[in-house]
């Protein structure tokens, strides 16, 4: 993640070899709603997203494109494609569950608009929670090792990597038998804070599966103690427990051409039950001493008790607090990366678009 020169506009500017991911921000670009509420007036779409990058003098953007652009006419997608070009902005394209109807579908779209990246999930479990998976972890791991197997094809014909991400599901084994699967033209995208969720130390997570990560989300969380387990709370990078500075110097060793993207965590926190036996049903048998780095890591940085752990979005205020709440979390991550304590220098204002 080290400093270059690229264009900017009005000129020539200093920016970081990092992004921006649109999940940042879920309430601002309309892909979360509470009950009840409709999409903010004035959401932040694909170009908006590519207008804040360049203000904070970043070099990648990270977005669905279905929800995000206009439509995905060949029109509107060569327009955006331009538009990147014009502001030397690299794309990563967002995908849901690993499926081969949507993937067809998106893969020749995401070609088009001039992706190198497809980020998709292996499930829509959260919070570790295989137990709740119809049919079982097992069945679901060999029915999406099939499904790669056989988007290898088009991810060929595309020139396109397909990057799988730990999205609270899979665990780093998981990832590694996918890569297996897909073969060289399926990576990872690593999420340094979801191993939290199935157990697993971020650290050593990251080393284990650094040869293919090819995309990176940045993401903290502030922690609370549960009789469960752990509250994982949303929150800006470097403020939380999630060891950044090293994660971020084990990746430019270990997988130096990887996309890195802030993408801060979803509005609603997640309780990992994992002192609960039934949270268990769907992983392997597991050594305890295993999760001594993650109890460690949970005890040495757990908030108060008694702290309101609520995001603005649960305490349900308004949808102005938590447009703000997203906007600040995501100015903090930026000068965080740009601290040289993270090994970025620090512009002395954000780039005006």
């Amino acid at each position: 993640m080290s400093m270059h020169i690229t264009p900017g506009l009005g000129g020539i500017a200093r920016r970081a070899d990092f992004g921006l991911a649109a999940y940042s921000f879920p309430f601002t670009c309309g892909l979360a709603l509470r009950d009840g509420e409709s999409r903010p007036s004035e959401p932040l779409g694909a170009y908006e997203l590519v207008a804040l990058a360049l203000k904070w003098r970043l070099t990648r953007v990270e977005m669905p494109l279905n929800t995000l652009l206009p439509s995905t006419s060949d029109a509107d997608l060569d327009q955006f494609r331009e538009n990147l070009e014009r502001s030397s902005l690299s794309l990563t394209v967002d995908s849901g569950v690993i499926d081969e109807q949507t993937l067809g579908v998106l893969l020749p779209l995401a070609a088009r608009v001039g992706a190198r990246v497809v980020r998709a999930m292996p499930s829509t479990v959260l919070e570790g929670a295989r137990a709740a998976l119809h049919g079982g972890w097992a069945a679901h791991m060999a029915e999406l090792c099939r499904r790669l197997e056989r988007l290898r094809p088009s991810l060929e014909a595309h020139d396109l990597i397909l990057a799988i991400e730990n999205h609270q599901d899979a665990s780093s084994d998981d990832l590694l038998t996918l890569c297996e699967a897909g073969g060289e033209r399926v990576g990872i995208t690593l999420d340094v804070a979801n191993p939290l969720a199935v157990g697993e130390d971020p650290l050593a997570f990251a080393r284990k599966v650094a040869p293919w990560v090819r995309n990176v989300h940045l993401k903290d969380y502030q922690v609370y103690h549960t009789e469960s387990g752990y509250r994982l709370v949303r929150c800006a990078l470097g403020e939380g427990m999630v060891p950044l500075h090293d994660l971020i110097s084990l990746l430019r060793e270990l997988a130096p051409e990887a996309s890195h993207h802030i993408e801060l965590a979803a509005l609603q926190a997640r309780h990992i039950r994992l002192f609960e036996p039934s949270w268990w049903n769907g992983y392997p048998p597991c050594d305890v001493r295993e999760l001594l780095p993650v109890l460690r890591l949970v005890a040495r940085h757990a908030r108060p008790p008694g702290e309101d752990w609520r995001t603005p979005w649960e305490r349900r205020e308004a949808a102005e607090e938590v447009i703000r709440y997203e906007l600040e979390q995501f100015e903090r991550s930026v000068d965080y990366l740009y601290d040289a304590s993270s090994g970025l220098p620090k512009p002395t204002a954000p780039e005006q678009s």
